[in-house]
């Protein structure tokens, strides 16, 4: 990276440059009209030594340069070693996550949404994941002889959740007693489990619990389900609300009535699904989606013996698989793919903390440097000539540093977009009155029918491919 700055020793015609991050050093050296001696070592080195090029040097080249001189071209003569960053901290489980775990099939091949073998479970003390440390890095030094720190790798987010121990030294987890697995986030908790043997109606009343809960019946009209963990329902879901901080499963459907509230933080998975309105962090899958308000941060995967979307607004930030969307009757049906923010937010943030640090420090030996100055006007016999120098070139560092993290910080921010990586995979038709968006750009409502396509985002426009 070419430095803003130019250094000229007129003397001996010979400029200096450095590069924006302090690690290289250049010169260019100009051809004198009438000069009787060539350039030579010392005289270059006394140029890089006004500049403060102390470390790197590399006097192999120097020698070359001063037997052999090349005029006008610049040429690298010292060079800084660059900080090696630590390597970051990382989990490794030895749990199977949700997204891994998938429901079984019956004979004919279709998916056995009444099995409920979904779930894991765990024994006290059984292994749950490792944990290994982040490492320091290693400093390097720039050619003015100053240090570069290295960035110490960021920590492993810590894994652990309820009813869940690390081991002494803190490098394994394990469970403290016999329970369910669920994942939040990135934290191993283990849950145990409120059975409900009949429906949720005015028996039980609404329902509100920590750990998962197993219904095994149906929700009826007007109740609540409410789990820190995951919610399994054996029946049907009515116009009722289900919150789980975890999954959902519904062993039959969904007949909502326009009135069914489905909250899941985790997956969602359902015979079908009619009428209802869904917030789901991860993927849905069901055989079919009709007439429902859909927001799934994952994919939509339709298994089954329909595999149709019909009505409704769908909102999905991956994949939608499907056999059919809309129908005959040109029934009006909205798929919507949200895009995802590309920022890197934390390294911007980090960069700003270290930015009004140095900002911060530049303020206080600027200080420094006015009262110096003050003093060698009013009694220069009495200025500690050694601390003044020093206190002017660590403001002239410190300056530079602040340049050099606007000018990343302006970088990082410029750099962010949003991108659309979700796909819109139809295996047999799309019906007219379906619209398709990717932000703002809209597809439709289609006049007439696509088969057998998948709708995709690319630079900047919606396109489709053949299966």
């Amino acid at each position: 990276m070419e430095g803003n700055e130019t250094f000229k020793d007129s003397l001996n015609s010979i400029d200096v440059q450095v590069s924006d991050d302090g690690m290289a050093g250049y010169i260019k050296m100009e051809e004198v009209e009438g000069a009787t001696e060539a350039i030579s070592v010392s005289q270059i080195k006394e140029a890089l030594a006004r500049e403060k090029i102390v470390h790197g040097i590399d006097e192999n080249v120097l020698e070359k340069l001063a037997q052999r001189p090349i005029y006008r071209i610049r040429m690298q003569v010292a060079q800084g070693i660059k900080p090696v960053d630590g390597e970051n901290g990382q989990v490794v489980y030895h749990v199977e996550k949700d997204a891994d775990y998938h429901p079984d099939y019956t004979e004919e091949g279709t998916v056995d949404y009444k099995s409920l073998n979904y779930f894991q479970t765990a024994k006290k003390d059984q292994l749950l994941c490792e944990i290994i440390s982040e490492t320091e890095g290693t400093e390097g030094i720039n050619i003015y002889g100053v240090s570069v720190p290295a960035r110490r790798g960021n920590p492993p987010i810590s894994p652990m959740g309820k009813n869940t121990v690390l081991s002494e030294d803190g490098t394994r987890l394990l469970a403290a007693c016999d329970g369910v697995i669920k994942y939040t986030r990135d934290k191993v908790d283990i849950q145990e489990t409120l059975n409900i043997p009949s429906n949720v109606d005015q028996l039980t009343g609404n329902i509100d619990f920590t750990g998962d809960v197993v219904i095994g019946g149906d929700v009826c009209d007007g109740f609540s389900v409410k789990s820190g963990g995951n919610i399994i329902v054996k029946g049907v879901v009515e116009c009722a609300r289900l919150e789980a901080a975890g999954s959902i499963h519904i062993s039959n459907g969904i007949n909502g009535g326009d009135r069914a509230d489905i909250i899941a933080g985790s997956d969602f998975r359902s015979l079908y699904i009619e009428n209802a309105v869904l917030h789901v962090q991860g993927n849905i899958y069901a055989d079919y989606i009709i007439g429902s308000i859909v927001t799934c941060m994952g994919n939509v995967e339709l298994m089954g013996r329909k595999e149709l979307i019909i009505g409704g607004e769908i909102k999905v930030s991956g994949n939608i698989n499907a056999r059919e969307i809309g129908n005959e009757s040109e029934r009006v049906t909205l798929i919507e793919v949200l895009g995802i923010e590309t920022t890197d937010t934390e390294a911007i943030r980090q960069m700003k903390e270290e930015r009004d640090s140095c900002v911060g420090n530049l303020k206080a030996i600027s200080e420094v440097v006015e009262r110096f100055n003050t003093l060698r006007e009013s009694r220069s016999e009495l200025l500690p000539e050694e601390q003044y120098e020093a206190a002017r070139k660590q403001m002239a560092l410190l300056k530079e540093k602040v340049g050099l993290l606007n000018h990343q910080i302006k970088r990082l921010e410029a750099a962010g977009r949003v991108e659309y990586n979700g796909m819109i995979v139809c295996k047999k038709k799309i019906y007219p009155g379906v619209t398709i968006c990717y932000g703002e750009k809209r597809n439709g409502p289609y006049t007439e029918g696509r088969e057998h396509c998948r709708i995709y985002w690319q630079e900047g426009e919606i396109l489709q491919g053949a299966l």
